[in-house]
């Protein structure tokens, strides 16, 4: 038997403006739905998603435009089975990515590494790198409501990234002679 409680969300906007379709889109990109077919999504049932739908469907209903909002308590175990595969799907990917970007980050230490290019400059660039990467991956976080198996890889990779990140840091400032060389 299921035990989880869902939200199946309805809409149905004008074309004009698109700005307020565009918006709609996007916020239901960021809650990580599933659509069950054209402007029909479903996400679990929780309190904060539920919160974010009912802004939604009041933006929705300013800009002229119909909403639903039903809470369903069980669906058919292969229905649920296939839904919650969907939504783990499309975090893989996004995971993928992240990962995919975050060995990016790697290989360019590596590389400044290699050259020895032990600047404040790259300190600054590889920061602001790494906190994007984690803005991304507590996004995707966010999203990724039934513990995707990638979850655990990308967060292990980021946590490398910071590492890596701190190593290098601690080269330039010894370069630098902010810091003496710590005796092993």
């Amino acid at each position: 038997m299921s035990t989880i409680n869902w939200i199946i969300f309805t809409y149905k906007i004008p074309s004009e403006p698109s700005s307020a379709r565009v918006r709609v889109w996007r916020n239901l990109k960021t809650l990580g739905v599933h659509y069950l077919q054209q402007s029909v999504c479903i996400l679990p049932s929780k309190e904060e998603i539920i919160k974010k739908l009912k802004k939604l469907e009041l933006f929705i209903h300013e800009s002229g435009g119909e909403t639903s909002i039903l809470e369903i308590e069980r669906l058919s175990f292969s229905s649920e089975q296939m839904i919650t595969s969907k939504f783990n799907q499309k975090r893989a990917l996004e995971y993928d990515e992240f990962i995919e970007e975050s060995n990016k980050f790697l290989q360019e230490i590596e590389d400044e590494t290699a050259k020895e290019n032990f600047s404040f400059r790259e300190i600054e660039e590889n920061e602001a790198e790494l906190r994007r990467l984690k803005k991304w991956l507590v996004k995707i976080k966010k999203r990724d409501y039934f513990s995707c198996e990638t979850n655990k890889e990308a967060s292990d990779l980021f946590e490398e990234c910071n590492k890596v990140l701190e190593e290098f840091t601690e080269k330039v400032y010894l370069c630098e002679g902010i810091v003496e060389e710590k005796n092993v």
